[in-house]
């Protein structure tokens, strides 16, 4: 049978062009969040953390975000029909959503809500939490919690939200939790329960720990470029592919997380705390971190000159530097064809013109 073509509509290429746009836009988050700390690999976590691609999730993904956001609303808006059960979204303190934070600011986590009063436990505190998914997924946890029983299903169901559940469940000093999960449109729900273990989360805290501290990009979580879970991840292409990272002071060897403080990160370069704007801004000192770097091995560097020299397979080198110096910026190392570096012609045009590769 011939595909029968879509229909172009030029309103909805629009939107999505619009929603593209606004995620563009949008700054990233400045922590490792508590929320994703159960992903299995912990170079994924150092590269988001170090703002390595800004905004990777397509539309769709941003879709069905926003959609897990709106069902939770209802969620909520649900729970609290029943008499008894008291459900806090927002803390009392603050006046703003409950919130967590540790290793100097750099690790955090918001959770949904606070709730007393379940039928199943009255007098107990639980973390809440409400999750959007699809069908399939939403089926799933039904099963698990037949088979395995309440209390084992999240882990079983989704090891990251079980993570993130734990975290939750030591920080806020809660002795359960309790997620609800619906269907797209929350047109479905189902609630487990689940009973805190201190024993992961300080695991997760210290590898969070370990995350943040790290220098450099930690090893990938396969050298399989053809790995099920790496072909799935929005990074893909910065671990097995060519593609460089954003130029920003997050993925600068100058920058570095310090753990006192409130989310506080100093330049070695300009020897001051570098705020979130400059962070996002980086500067023409900029230099990468090697490790960032997929096509060329650095050989050498000079902290005063503020260059890194590279070799590349072939045995060409270049470096990481001032371009009045015959060196390449870092935004022009993340946009040139490598088989360019060191062209006679194109480096002649350079320094003639004082021109950049763009």
């Amino acid at each position: 049978m011939v595909a029968i073509p879509a229909i172009a509509d030029p309103t909805i290429d629009a939107l999505r062009a619009a929603v593209e746009a606004r995620a563009a836009a949008e700054e990233p988050r400045t922590y490792l969040g508590m929320s994703s700390i159960g992903r299995p690999c912990d170079r994924e976590l150092w590269l988001t953390f170090r703002w390595a691609m800004p905004s990777p999730y397509s539309v769709d993904a941003l879709w069905r975000f926003e959609d897990g956001h709106r069902s939770e609303e209802v969620m909520a808006a649900r729970l609290r029909l029943v008499p008894g059960v008291h459900l806090r979204t927002v803390d009392p303190r603050t006046g703003q959503q409950f919130g967590f934070a540790d290793l100097g600011g750099h690790f955090r986590g918001h959770c949904d809500g606070m709730v007393t009063g379940l039928l199943q436990a009255p007098k107990a505190l639980h973390v809440w939490e409400g999750k959007a998914t699809n069908e399939k997924k939403h089926a799933d946890l039904i099963k698990l919690k037949q088979k395995v029983g309440e209390k084992n299903a999240l882990h079983e169901w989704d090891y990251t939200y079980y993570a993130q559940a734990v975290m939750y469940m030591a920080y806020a000093e809660a002795p359960r939790h309790y997620l609800t999960c619906s269907s797209p449109g929350a047109r479905a729900m189902v609630g487990v329960r689940t009973d805190a273990n201190l024993d992961l989360a300080r695991t997760l805290r210290d590898r969070a720990e370990r995350i943040i501290t790290a220098a450099e990009p930690p090893p990938k979580l396969s050298d399989n470029p053809g790995w099920y879970q790496c072909k799935m991840c929005q990074l893909y292409s910065l671990c097995h592919g060519r593609a460089m990272p954003a130029v920003n002071c997050r993925t600068c060897a100058h920058a570095t997380p310090e753990m006192d403080g409130d989310g506080r990160w100093s330049c070695a370069r300009r020897k001051r705390d570098i705020t979130k704007a400059e962070q996002l801004k980086g500067c023409a000192g900029h230099r990468y971190i090697p490790k960032l770097i997929p096509f060329a091995e650095a050989v050498d560097a000079d902290p005063v000159a503020n260059w890194v020299e590279y070799r590349m397979p072939d045995g060409r080198t270049f470096r990481n530097g001032d371009p009045a110096a015959n060196c390449y910026t870092s935004d022009e190392l993340r946009v040139i064809d490598p088989a360019m570096i060191g062209d006679a012609g194109a480096d002649l045009l350079r320094t003639a013109f004082d021109g950049r590769h763009v």
